[in-house]
């Protein structure tokens, strides 16, 4: 997602379309004049990012408990 750099509309990508209809200028000449369209997306995920994942002790007991019950033979891990 960007947004124009003339109207601040928030587009998918900047088109040719929308700078003739909604400026009267080309695209090219649109990014010459006011510069290229912001991303938005990038500085979002820049600031939501996660380092590292945490999983907590208790999901992965739960994963160890189900990973046993489907491996299982018998019926004792059967509920």
């Amino acid at each position: 997602m960007v947004t124009c750099p003339i109207c601040k509309e928030l587009l998918q990508e900047l088109t040719s379309i929308h700078c003739v209809e909604r400026h009267g200028m080309s695209k090219a000449q649109v990014i010459e004049q006011f510069g290229k369209p912001k991303r938005l997306f990038l500085t979002f995920a820049a600031e939501s990012t996660v380092t590292t994942p945490t999983i907590s002790p208790r999901d992965y007991l739960n994963s160890q408990l189900l990973t046993d019950r489907l491996n299982s033979k018998t019926r004792k891990f059967h509920v």
